[in-house]
């Protein structure tokens, strides 16, 4: 069902026009940029946006400007996993699976424990904070091994009810084109 579920997504987000995603990145971006918890956080793991995944790199770039530590989740096959791994610029990213920029092999890593917020990608959210990723189930292992604020990015349009397992894990906010909306907290 997930599956079938996933696919339709991806199609609902494809038919979005470059226009409306472009206007609503950068809602999302003024939204995080205003937002208490972004503003203070000092290690911070960010996705690199690819594709039509919402944009992050305004974000990324923000964190650099003031000096915050940027990691990028990279994963990890055996045992599954998600690493947190140190962003230094675009000039250290090399391309991974899926086209996903990845630091080269070799660069520092961050226990989870230690960050302060976590932006997380999905296809869809619930208004609960639970979401449909892309499959692999690399976010909900991740997840439980961070207590820093999880927020997911989503555009209020992708906000609904959703099919669950019991190993989901539900980010705490949503930042989305509307605001920020609490999720699972």
């Amino acid at each position: 069902m997930k599956k079938q579920l996933r696919a339709q997504l991806k199609e609902e987000r494809a038919a979005i026009s470059d226009a409306q995603r472009s206007d609503w990145n950068k809602q999302i971006a003024r939204v995080l940029l205003a937002w208490e918890p972004f503003r203070q956080a000092q290690k911070v793991m960010i996705y690199l946006s690819i594709g039509w995944e919402i944009d992050t790199w305004a974000l990324v770039d923000e964190l650099s400007r003031r000096g915050a530590e940027i990691y990028v989740p990279v994963v990890q096959k055996s045992p599954k996993s998600l690493v947190p791994t140190r962003y230094f610029s675009k000039e250290q990213l090399v391309p991974a699976d899926f086209g996903i920029l990845e630091p080269t092999a070799g660069t520092p890593t961050e226990d989870p424990a230690q960050l302060d917020l976590v932006v997380v990608p999905g296809l869809a959210f619930t208004p609960q904070g639970y979401r449909i990723g892309y499959g692999g189930g690399y976010y909900d292992r991740f997840l439980v091994t961070t207590s820093a604020v999880k927020i997911g990015l989503c555009y209020t349009a992708f906000l609904r009810e959703l099919p669950m397992d019991e190993w989901d894990q539900a980010v705490d906010f949503l930042g989305t084109e509307e605001g920020i909306r609490a999720g699972n907290s």
